[in-house]
C-alpha cells in the first residue's frame, strides 16, 4: 500500500505481503519418496502454499495511523453488508470460477460457497452471498485484527492449512501444511520508505522489496529516459519499451527478494541508478532481442556508488582483440600488447608506440608521412570497433583511419580491400571511405562532426552492407538513439580484420603531430563456427576432405558404405540414398561444442516417398542411424502427402527415439529452399522458405523446451524411410553457416545456479491481484494492491469463516529459485511480488495514482500507461483503453505478448519488419493486465478512471461529480 500524506509531503509504504511460516524451506514442495518437486497443481492447491495473510493488519494499521478518524470497525460495515446480502456474479467472475472449478470442487467448504450442487459453475446473474465472511468481518470490526491473528479465526486458519478438508478422492495429492499459532500471531506489517525515480521531471513513487514491481518499473523508466520517445515514430517507442522491460525483468528475476530475511545484498540502489540504466541501454540496439535473456546485468558497481558513470561496452559478439595499453612501459611497441600483429612508420619524425598507457600515433610533418598498425584478430565478416581517441592537435591535414573488413596493406595507410572511417584535423568532417581491388581511397559519404582535442569515443561497425558509426565526448553518455552516420554499400564483401593508420596529407605543418588511442576493442558480430564448408572442394571429394566433417553412410547397421553416398558436387554437399529402406548418409561437424547456435543453409531435395533430411544442434554422439543420443533437430521430409507435416522439430534424449515436438506443412517443390534453425536457451525455432523469396518474418515452427541443456555440435543426416523400387534420391546442401551465439553473449553476471525463468507458454499464468486508487479532499492519495497469487488462492476456504487462503508460496522451489537466491524458499520470507501501487508527482503536487492486477503484467501495464501519459501525452482514459503489449522475459522463445487489438495498429508491422520483434497475440478474454487510476487535472478536478472492457469493465467514481 502506497500512501501520500499531503500535510507532511510524506510517502509511506505499508508492506503487508504474506509471510512464510517458520517451517517453510527448500524441502516443503519436495516429494520425499522420489526427491522430485511436486507438480504445479499439487503445489498450487496445498497447505504449504499458504503464507500468513497480512491484509487484515495492513488495513488496520493504515486506518489507525493514517486514516481520517473513522474507526476501523465502521469502515468494514459496507463489506459486511455486501457479504451478507450478496452481489450479482458477472461474466468475468463466472470465468474465474470456471477456471478454478476443478480445484474448488476438491474442498467442500469452497464448493459450497462458489459452486452449485454437483460442482456446477453458477451462471452469470447468480446472487452470491457469503454470510460466513460477513460474520468474520463483523468479528474483526468488534475485536480488531487480534481475533484474526490470535483468536478463533487464527485457530481455524491453522487447522485448515495443516489438515485440509477435501473430498474422498481428490484428483491429485493435497499436501498438509505445517503452520503454528506462533507463525500467525507473529505477523507484522513492515512500514517502509517508498522508492522513487525522477522521470522527465516527474517523481514516480513505488514500493520497495518485498515487491519487485516498483524496482522493475523504476529501472525500465530510467532506461527509457535516455530516449526521446515523444519525438519518435510509434514503432520505435514500443521497440524501446519492449527492450527496456526485457532487461528490467531479467534483473528482477535474479536480484530481487525479501530483504528482511535475505542475508545477502539486494542491489536496489544500483538497479535504480542512472549510471546503471546508461550501462543497460548499451545492450539495446535497433533490433529486437529474439531470445529469452538468461543473464542479468551487473549493478554491483552502481550499488556501491549510485553516482558512478557507465563505461562504454563493446557490442555483443566474439571478442577479437582488446587493448588499453596499460601493461606496457613508455616506448613499447604496439605488437607487444598481443592485440596488434604489426606496426610501422614512414617519413621522418613518424613514430608509433605506447606512451602514458595509451597508443601514440605521431606523424611526421612531411607530406604522406604515416604510421600504421594491424590488429592480431582473425578475419571476420561483420565486426565493430570501439575506440577511445583524441586529436593531439588540429594543425595541418592529418587523417586518422580505422579500417574494418580489411585485408593486407596496399598503400601506406589503406588496404587492398576494406571499409574505413576517417577523422581529419583540417576540418569538421568525418568520412566513410572504401578501397576495392587496390584502387585509390573512395569517399562513400562525408558527415559533419566538430573537431576537438579532448578525448572522444568512436563506435564503428560493418555488418552486412550496413556501415554505421557514432562519435561522442568522453564525459558524455553514449547517445544510443541515433548514429552520427550510416549508409549501405555492398562493394566490399568477404572477411577481413581491423587496421589503424594515420597520415599527413598537406605537408609543411609546423611540427610533427598526430593522434592518441586507448581502450581499443574489436568485436566480431554474428560470429560463426562454420561458414560455407564446401567452398573450394573438388567434385567427388568427400566431406571429410574439407576438414570440417566426419562422415558415414550405408544401409542399416549391417551394410556400412553400401547403398548410399556422401560427397561434394559443384561446391555443394551431396547426400545420396538408395531405394533400400534405412539407406543413410550422415556427417558430424568438427567444431567446438556450443549451447546456443543457429544454422542457415540452402537445401534441395526431390519431393515424393519419404526421405528425411535432419539437422541437429546440441547433439552428442550418433545413437541411431540418423539421430544422436541427445539433441534438438529439424527434419525436412520429402513426403508429398498433403496431410503430412513435412517440417518438424525433433528432440532426442537419453538415446530414445526422436520425438516430434511440433510440425507443420510447407509447400516445397524440387527447387532450392532455405532453412534457418535456431536453438537458443529454451527456444527451438525453424523457418523454411523458397530460394529467391524474402526471408519470412515469422518462424515456420517453434517450441519451448529445456530438456537438452547442451552443449553439443552440428550433425546432419539423411535417411530413406520407405524403401522400394521408386525410392531413393539425393539431398543437396549449400551455403551452410553455423552461427555461434555462445560467443555473442554480452558480459554479464551469471546466477549462482540457472533459474527457470519461464516456459514455452506465452500466456501469463493464473496470477492475479486486486487494485484500487483513491484520494480525499485534503490531497492525500492511496494506491493499494493486494494478491492471493492465483485467482482462487490455494482453493481452500476456511470452513465457517468464508475467506480463501492464498497460495503465495507455491512457486518457491529450489528449481526456480535455488539456495542463495534472494527469493529462494526459507522460513519467514515474504515471497517477492510484482505489485506496483504507484503515485506520480510533479512540482510537489500529485499527478496521478495507478496500479494493476495481473501478476507479472502489473509491471508492463503500469509502465505502458506511464509512457502513454507522460511521454506521448495521452489522457489517462485513452492510455487505459489502448491495446497492451507485455514483455516479461518469461517466454523461452523471446516472444512479446500483445492484445489482439494491437495487431491492428500501424506499429505492429513496423515492429516486426523494421525491428525484428516476434509478437504473440494473447487469447485471454480478460486482456493483459487491468488498471484503475486517478488523475489530478490542471483545473483542480480529480478524474477517476477504470478499465472500459477488460475483466468485464471496472468501477470509477467521484464523491461529488460535476
Amino acid at each position: 500500500m502506497s500512501i501520500y500524506l499531503a500535510e507532511t509531503d510524506e510517502f509511506v509504504v505499508l508492506d503487508h505481503q504474506s509471510t512464510a511460516p517458520a517451517s517453510f524451506g527448500p524441502q516443503s514442495f519436495i516429494d520425499q519418496g522420489t526427491g522430485a518437486v511436486h507438480e504445479d497443481d499439487v503445489r498450487a492447491s496445498s497447505g504449504p502454499a499458504a503464507a500468513i495473510p497480512g491484509q487484515v493488519k495492513g488495513w488496520e494499521q493504515a486506518v489507525d495511523d493514517y486514516g481520517s478518524g473513522i474507526p476501523f470497525g465502521d469502515l468494514l460495515q459496507p463489506a459486511v453488508e455486501a457479504a451478507r446480502g450478496g452481489f450479482t456474479a458477472d461474466e468475468n467472475l463466472v470465468r474465474e470460477i470456471s477456471e478454478n472449478a476443478e480445484r474448488f470442487c476438491i474442498f467442500p467448504a469452497t464448493a459450497e460457497l462458489y459452486l452449485e450442487p454437483g460442482c456446477v459453475v453458477p451462471q452469470p446473474g447468480t446472487i452470491l452471498a457469503n454470510p460466513d465472511l460477513a460474520d468474520t468481518l463483523e468479528l474483526i470490526a468488534q475485536e480488531g485484527s487480534s481475533v484474526f491473528y490470535e483468536g478463533e479465526v487464527a485457530d481455524a486458519m491453522v487447522d485448515t492449512i495443516n489438515q485440509p478438508q477435501t473430498t474422498a478422492a481428490p484428483p491429485y495429492p493435497i499436501l498438509p501444511g505445517n503452520v503454528t499459532a506462533a507463525d500467525v500471531a507473529g505477523y507484522e506489517v513492515n512500514e517502509r520508505d517508498a522508492i522513487s525515480v525522477d522521470y522527465r521531471g516527474y517523481q514516480v513513487h513505488m514500493p520497495p522489496p518485498s515487491s519487485s514491481g516498483g524496482t522493475t518499473v523504476g529501472e525500465a523508466l530510467n532506461i527509457l529516459e535516455g530516449y526521446d520517445l515523444a519525438a519518435m515514430p510509434a514503432a520505435q517507442v514500443w521497440h524501446y519499451y519492449i527492450e527496456a522491460a526485457r532487461h528490467a525483468f531479467v534483473d528482477q528475476q535474479h536480484y530481487l527478494g525479501d530483504d528482511t530475511t535475505f542475508s545477502g545484498s539486494i542491489p536496489v540502489d544500483g538497479l535504480l541508478s542512472q549510471g546503471y540504466a546508461d550501462q543497460v541501454r548499451q545492450k539495446i540496439t535497433e533490433r529486437a532481442t529474439t531470445h529469452q535473456l538468461r543473464s542479468p546485468g551487473d549493478p554491483s558497481r552502481f550499488d556501491a556508488d549510485p553516482s558512478a558513470a557507465a563505461v562504454p561496452e563493446p557490442a555483443a559478439g566474439r571478442m577479437g582483440v582488446t587493448s588499453d595499453f596499460s601493461a606496457h612501459n613508455d616506448g613499447a611497441a604496439w605488437e607487444q600488447d598481443n592485440a596488434f600483429s604489426s606496426s610501422e612508420t614512414g617519413g621522418a619524425g613518424s613514430a608509433i608506440s605506447v606512451q602514458d598507457e595509451a597508443g601514440s600515433m605521431i606523424v611526421g610533418s612531411a607530406r604522406n608521412a604515416y604510421v600504421r598498425a594491424a590488429s592480431a584478430a582473425d578475419a571476420m565478416a561483420d565486426s565493430e570497433a570501439l575506440v577511445r581517441f583524441r586529436l593531439n592537435d588540429i594543425e595541418g591535414d592529418r587523417r586518422l583511419r580505422i579500417w574494418l573488413r580489411a585485408d593486407t596493406w596496399e598503400r601506406s595507410t589503406s588496404p587492398r580491400n576494406g571499409y574505413g572511417l576517417e577523422i581529419s584535423t583540417s576540418d569538421d568532417t568525418v568520412r566513410l571511405i572504401r578501397t576495392r581491388d587496390g584502387n585509390e581511397v573512395h569517399t562513400l559519404e562525408t558527415f559533419t562532426h566538430p573537431r576537438s582535442i579532448d578525448w572522444q569515443w568512436l563506435r564503428y561497425s560493418v555488418e552486412g552492407d550496413r556501415l554505421t558509426f557514432r562519435l561522442w565526448n568522453d564525459a558524455e553518455v553514449e547517445p544510443r538513439q541515433s548514429w552520427t552516420g550510416e549508409l549501405r554499400d555492398s562493394s566490399v564483401s568477404g572477411t577481413g580484420t581491423m587496421l589503424m593508420s594515420a597520415i599527413e596529407l598537406s605537408g609543411g605543418a609546423p611540427s610533427a603531430g598526430g593522434f592518441t588511442v586507448d581502450e581499443v576493442t574489436l568485436t566480431e558480430l554474428n560470429p560463426t563456427a562454420m561458414n560455407n564448408p564446401f567452398e573450394g572442394a573438388t567434385d567427388g571429394a568427400s566431406w571429410d576432405s574439407t576438414g570440417k566433417f566426419t562422415t558415414q553412410h550405408g544401409t542399416g547397421n549391417s551394410k556400412p558404405e553400401v547403398g548410399a553416398g556422401i560427397d561434394v558436387v559443384d561446391e555443394q554437399g551431396r547426400m545420396t540414398l538408395s531405394g533400400e529402406k534405412f539407406s543413410y548418409a550422415r556427417a558430424a561437424a568438427e567444431q567446438t561444442e556450443l549451447t546456443d547456435s543457429e544454422i542457415l543453409v540452402r537445401f534441395k531435395g526431390e519431393p515424393g516417398n519419404d526421405r528425411r533430411l535432419r539437422f541437429w544442434l546440441r547433439a552428442d554422439d550418433w545413437n541411431t542411424l540418423a539421430a544422436p543420443s541427445h539433441g534438438y533437430g529439424v527434419e525436412i521430409k520429402t513426403s508429398d502427402d498433403p496431410e503430412a507435416d513435412n517440417v518438424q522439430l525433433l528432440r532426442v534424449r537419453d538415446g530414445n527415439s526422436a520425438w516430434a515436438m511440433r510440425g507443420t506443412r510447407v509447400e516445397m517443390d524440387d527447387g532450392w529452399h532455405w532453412l534457418r534453425f535456431s536453438v537458443r536457451g529454451g527456444g527451438i525455432k525453424a523457418k523454411v522458405w523458397a530460394d529467391g523469396e524474402a526471408e519470412p518474418l515469422d518462424w515456420t515452427v517453434w517450441r519451448g523446451d529445456e530438456e537438452i541443456p547442451g552443449p553439443g555440435t552440428l550433425k546432419i543426416a539423411a535417411i530413406e524411410s520407405t524403401g522400394g523400387a521408386s525410392s531413393g534420391g539425393e539431398f543437396l546442401i549449400d551455403q551452410l553457416s553455423v552461427f555461434d551465439h555462445d560467443a555473442a553473449q554480452p558480459e554479464s553476471v551469471a546466477a549462482a545456479e540457472p533459474l527457470k525463468l519461464g516456459s514455452g507458454e506465452e500466456e501469463p499464468g493464473q496470477e492475479s491481484t486486486i487494485h484500487l486508487s483513491t484520494s480525499d479532499n485534503d490531497g492525500n492519495v492511496v494506491s493499494f494492491t493486494h494478491t492471493l497469487s492465483y485467482i482462487g488462492g490455494n482453493a481452500m476456504v476456511v470452513p465457517g469463516y468464508g475467506f480463501l487462503l492464498n497460495n503465495q508460496l507455491s512457486g518457491r522451489t529450489p528449481d526456480n529459485a535455488p539456495e542463495g537466491h534472494p527469493n529462494a524458499p526459507r522460513p519467514g520470507m515474504r515471497p517477492v511480488s510484482t505489485q506496483a501501487p504507484t503515485i506520480v508527482m510533479k512540482d510537489g503536487e500529485p499527478v496521478m495514482a495507478l496500479g494493476s492486477p495481473g501478476g507479472d503484467t502489473i509491471v508492463t501495464t503500469v509502465l505502458q500507461v506511464l509512457v502513454r501519459t507522460l511521454d506521448l501525452g495521452q489522457s489517462l482514459p485513452d492510455a487505459l483503453a489502448a491495446p497492451r503489449v507485455a514483455q516479461r522475459n518469461h517466454s523461452l522463445l523471446g516472444f512479446t505478448l500483445i492484445e489482439p487489438e494491437f495487431a491492428d495498429t500501424p506499429e505492429y508491422e513496423a515492429l516486426r519488419s523494421q525491428h525484428g520483434h516476434e509478437l504473440f497475440t494473447t487469447g485471454m478474454t480478460q486482456g493483459i493486465g487491468s488498471m484503475n487510476a486517478i488523475a489530478f487535472l490542471d483545473d483542480g478536478r480529480v478524474q477517476a478512471v477504470a478499465e472500459p472492457t477488460r475483466r468485464g469493465g471496472g468501477s470509477a467514481m467521484v464523491q461529488l461529480p460535476e
